[in-house]
């Protein structure tokens, strides 16, 4: 296997509620599977207003809620310095993957989340903030029916590394 494990970003626009949640989702789902050590997953945001603060406490009451822990989680920005930091983002929305590009990224490393449920187009995950508690219960959704999907494709470019 590959020394060093596949840096993989979730990122969304203030790191507090979506990318967030899909990465202890993803991270999870790669610890089922026993892969876990292949990847190193982390999110941020391209925003700056919620740096070093927690998760949004609905996001942490919908992850608790599903067995999941947002507690150690401190938003972060990710910016143009950091962009060669990473081999793979997983942008929450097509505003995030402009941005990532903008900083630098090459597009074929800016996925998008919703990008594996079989549709011409992915859709975004939109950001609940504003919503309300149902919000957070569809974008977990959104989130939990792409982890799977997600890390396949992470898994066939972990591998094609080796």
């Amino acid at each position: 296997m590959n020394q060093q494990p596949l840096r993989v970003l979730f990122v969304c626009l203030g790191n507090i509620c979506r990318s967030p949640l899909a990465e202890v989702i993803v991270k999870s789902v790669a610890q089922d599977r026993g892969v876990a050590d292949m990847f190193y997953f982390d999110s941020a945001g391209t925003g700056n207003w919620h740096v070093g603060h927690g998760a949004d406490p609905r996001s942490a009451s919908k992850a608790l809620e599903k067995g999941l822990s947002l507690d150690n989680h401190r938003a972060q920005q990710i910016t143009a310095k950091k962009i060669q930091d990473w081999d793979i983002f997983v942008a929450m929305d097509h505003d995030n993957q402009r941005d990532l590009i903008a900083m630098g990224a090459s597009p074929d490393q800016v996925w998008m989340m919703r990008a594996f449920e079989g549709k011409a187009h992915a859709p975004d995950v939109p950001d609940p903030y504003y919503g309300g508690a149902h919000g957070f219960e569809n974008v977990y959704v959104m989130l939990q029916q792409n982890a799977q999907g997600l890390l396949d494709e992470l898994q066939k470019v972990a591998k094609q590394r080796d």
